[in-house]
């Protein structure tokens, strides 16, 4: 028995480890598993085409990540494996969230399993078929082991621990939409968990390494920075191997996939970043910035509370007060303690590097989103973290007298405030209104947060209070046009019609050419205000209000044409048309006006234009064809009628009126010859 009991120790030894940390960085996000999609999860997943058919998958990799919805426009982001793997979970569970929340729990996982194996490795320590410690394979006395034995497991296990259980990850995992984040980490340090095995130079594990490293770039292109981390590796790790020179040539395959990459992302966006955000600041500014943003992250990475959804970007001018000093200062701070070690021990300079290499794209302020600062940006460099924590822990624990009680109340006490703040911010995640709301008290100047939570609002039917949060949105940011469109559909939603359309008017205004949701609803509001009992006055008031809408003046016309007011119509939607000489339906009602007042050349005129706008509309091509008949031009409204014909062949009307036009061509042909 003594006998197999040795035998199953060292891999009790290494799966005790491993079931525990499994089990612990699953549970402390089961509960985000009853979550609903909430924020980008919505248009990514719910809304988002491409997922749910395996044919878009050329679109996938040939377009941004938002191209499948014209109104995001430009985007700086191309991630086709965020697609794919969202397809994937829509074929296994449909678009149930739970089945969402599960992948990206189960990512974290074994993120969390790399952490401990790639640490392990890192001190040179007996890996995945280590040498057991002394006691035998009883699971209390392995786990006991680990606390007191001094080989590289102890602290890896305490790495692995702290990062599955870190309130910072919350995003990232918690998100559906931080998939990226997990999926490029996961891949990344599995290509550097093999790059690292590969010592024998173009091995199997070698060229896996280059697999991963090429499905995390396309996952999310913060692993580009991978390169640079391996590179730091075999300079820290490699110099008695040659240093770097010696291992120029394991790099080439990854720059290769490197480049391959650049051209599917630049023939994707038309450029690398081709969205400038903050336009405004300088160069100089931008730069100044990176202080005070590089030591928020240091901030939360070391202390993870008053965690938030969306961080309001106010930049710094100069480096002259409190934010650049301190931002200055931390910066600072970290590049001596990182030239220190670089003398003093090479695992602490890697695990610097580990923090602040993946950092670097969060930090160009140009190509990042409008949540400037986002905790999940700490997802991979919080692994640096962890490492240089189980070092300082497993390193007291050694040295210090009781040092074992200090390390085990240490890791108790942060692990559990840890996991109560992991276990707490995933119940912030349940919907958008408690989301919205927790987010709103952070950050109360945050327009599109404001908006945000006047949509969830809405979705409870609890419009005057949307109403308040548009109007601060609005205040907060005027040009906000999203604000204005969702303020104007709430008014809608209330009746007040006059007040829906004033705003919605001023959202197409702000954004003409992204807007065909606030168009769709400036219409429907208008046909409400047509069909009401005061109209005219209603929209004879937006007219006077709005002077430069073309939609305000056709509505006008089309509520003058009714009442038989015709010469008034035809002066609204001449005024239309003015404004926009390519508003179809303008053209098409001008021209029946016309027709009905008997001005038959102008009729043709219009309705020839909304023709030539609209060649696949068959109402057009008839009334066409019915002022031809009209002025016994037969040739030319026969042709119209067999237009409509073919565009629907189902409405007897345009069949009825093409046999009417031939047999009255033929009728005038037969009299000629009489």
């Amino acid at each position: 028995m003594k006998e197999l009991a040795r035998k199953s120790g060292p891999t009790a030894v290494v799966l005790i480890p491993v079931v525990i940390i499994a089990i612990v960085s699953f549970a402390v996000y089961f509960n985000a598993l009853f979550n609903d999609f909430v924020y980008d999860d919505i248009p990514q997943v719910l809304d988002n085409p491409w997922i749910k058919d395996v044919r878009n998958i050329p679109e996938i990799f040939s377009k941004s990540v938002w191209s499948f919805k014209q109104e995001f426009g430009m985007s700086n982001y191309y991630r086709p494996m965020m697609h794919l793997i969202y397809m994937l979970n829509y074929h296994l569970f449909g678009l149930k969230p739970w089945g969402f929340h599960l992948l990206n729990v189960l990512f974290h996982v074994g993120v969390s399993l790399m952490v401990f194996v790639i640490a392990t490795r890192l001190l040179g320590g007996p890996e995945m078929s280590g040498i057991a410690p002394p006691l035998h394979g009883a699971p209390a006395d392995v786990l006991r082991s680990l606390f007191t034995s001094h080989d590289s497991r102890s602290f890896a296990f305490i790495a692995a621990l702290l990062f599955a259980v870190h309130p910072i990850h919350t995003e990232a995992v918690t998100w559906v939409a931080g998939l990226p984040e997990v999926s490029f980490t996961f891949f990344s340090l599995l290509s550097f968990y093999l790059y690292i095995r590969a010592v024998a130079g173009f091995t199997r594990d070698y060229l896996f390494s280059v697999v991963f490293f090429s499905l995390a770039i396309l996952c999310k292109e913060t692993a580009l920075t991978m390169l640079l981390i391996f590179i730091a590796y075999d300079y820290a790790f490699q110099k008695d191997k040659g240093g770097l020179s010696a291992h120029i040539m394991q790099y080439i395959p990854f720059a290769i996939a490197t480049g391959i990459y650049m051209v599917l992302r630049y023939n994707a966006l038309g450029g690398f970043a081709p969205e400038k955000r903050y336009a405004y600041l300088s160069t100089y500014q931008y730069a100044i910035n990176v202080f005070p943003l590089f030591a928020q992250y240091v901030g939360k990475l070391l202390v993870p509370m008053n965690l938030n959804a969306f961080y309001v970007f106010h930049p710094v001018s100069s480096l002259f007060g409190t934010k650049g000093i301190t931002g200055v200062a931390v910066t600072a701070a970290f590049v001596a303690f990182a030239m220190l070690s670089l003398r003093k021990n090479r695992l602490v300079f890697f695990s610097i590097l580990l923090i602040a290499v993946p950092l670097v794209p969060a930090l160009y302020i140009p190509a990042l989103g409008e949540n400037t600062f986002a905790e999940r940006y700490l997802y991979l460099p919080s692994v640096g973290f962890v490492i240089l924590a189980g070092m300082l822990l497993d390193r007291t624990k050694a040295e210090v007298v009781s040092g074992l009680p200090i390390v085990a109340a240490a890791l108790l006490i942060t692990g559990g405030l840890y996991s109560v703040g992991t276990v707490h911010r995933n119940t912030l995640w349940k919907d958008n209104y408690v989301l919205f709301s927790d987010t709103v008290k952070k950050s109360p100047d945050a327009a599109v947060i404001r908006n945000h939570l006047g949509n969830a609002l809405v979705e409870q039917d609890r419009f005057d209070e949307a109403i308040e949060q548009y109007r601060i949105s609005i205040k907060l940011r005027p040009d906000y046009w999203k604000a204005y469109s969702n303020l104007g559909a709430a008014y809608g939603e209330k009746g007040l019609l006059e007040e829906a359309v004033e705003q919605l008017e001023i959202a197409v205004r702000l954004n003409p050419h992204q807007q065909s949701e606030a168009r769709g609803n400036l219409e429907t509001a208008y046909k409400f205000l047509e069909s009401g009992n005061n109209a005219l006055e209603q929209l004879e008031n937006i007219v006077r209000a709005a002077p430069a809408s073309p939609s305000a003046h056709y509505h006008l016309g089309n509520a003058y044409a009714r009442k038989g007011l015709m010469k008034k119509a035809i002066e609204e939607y001449q005024g239309a048309l003015k404004l926009n000489p390519y508003l179809i339906d303008a053209h098409y009602n001008l021209g029946n006006v016309y027709a009905n007042t008997g001005q038959s050349d102008k009729a043709i005129e219009h309705l020839a234009t909304a023709v030539s706008l609209k060649p696949d509309n068959p109402l057009y091509h008839n009334a066409l064809g019915i002022i031809y008949g009209q002025k016994r031009m037969f040739d030319k409204a026969i042709g119209e009628f067999k237009a409509a014909v073919e565009l629907a062949p189902s409405e007897p009307a345009y069949r009825k009126n093409l046999d009417r036009a031939a047999g009255m061509k033929n009728s005038v042909l037969k009299r000629g010859r009489d």
